[in-house]
């Protein structure tokens, strides 16, 4: 099993989540406003998918790999999550990006001339009130990368000032 852990600057959003060559995904991350704020949705439910149309060229192949689980942001507690199927490559493969209140995790074989023989694109947007500093991620022993990042709390229900921008990139 193997972690990362990175450091961030701030950032700005939208809640949608989107994998190459594979699905594109709209995800409703509150179900609706309580006299406490949003309520989140039941931690790891499923959420329609469609297709992003993609088609193999005649007489050839698509490049790239399905996402065969993962999907969009999920809230549990103080915590959002997302998870991506990245078993088809090593940890030393596997790059997770975190900017503008989006999280990329990309992955890609490179052979041994050179050239890249298979990639792997998951990108989603998490809402305003992450935490960019609590971006971490675990690689499970059947190949799942679930990337967890915290809410903030905001002190006495004030708005941050200005539009916050932030950039990370962690390599497993």
């Amino acid at each position: 099993m193997a972690s990362l852990t990175s450091s961030s600057r701030r950032s700005s959003s939208s809640y949608r989540s989107s994998s190459r060559y594979s699905t594109s995904s709209t995800h409703r991350l509150f179900v609706e406003e309580s006299p406490r704020g949003p309520s989140c949705l039941a931690p790891f439910s499923r959420h329609s998918r469609s297709s992003y149309g993609h088609t193999a060229p005649v007489g050839g192949t698509l490049t790239g790999r399905q996402s065969s689980t993962g999907g969009g942001v999920r809230c549990l507690g103080d915590s959002y999550y997302m998870s991506a199927d990245v078993s088809q490559f090593e940890p030393h493969d596997i790059v997770v990006m975190a900017y503008n209140h989006h999280v990329v995790i990309h992955a890609q074989k490179v052979l041994d001339d050179g050239s890249i023989s298979d990639t792997f694109t998951h990108k989603s947007l998490f809402p305003e009130d992450m935490d960019p500093l609590s971006v971490s991620g675990t690689l499970n022993p059947d190949g799942t990368l679930v990337v967890s990042v915290h809410r903030t709390t905001t002190l006495g229900g004030l708005e941050p000032l200005g539009v916050p921008t932030y950039r990370s990139e962690a390599h497993l």
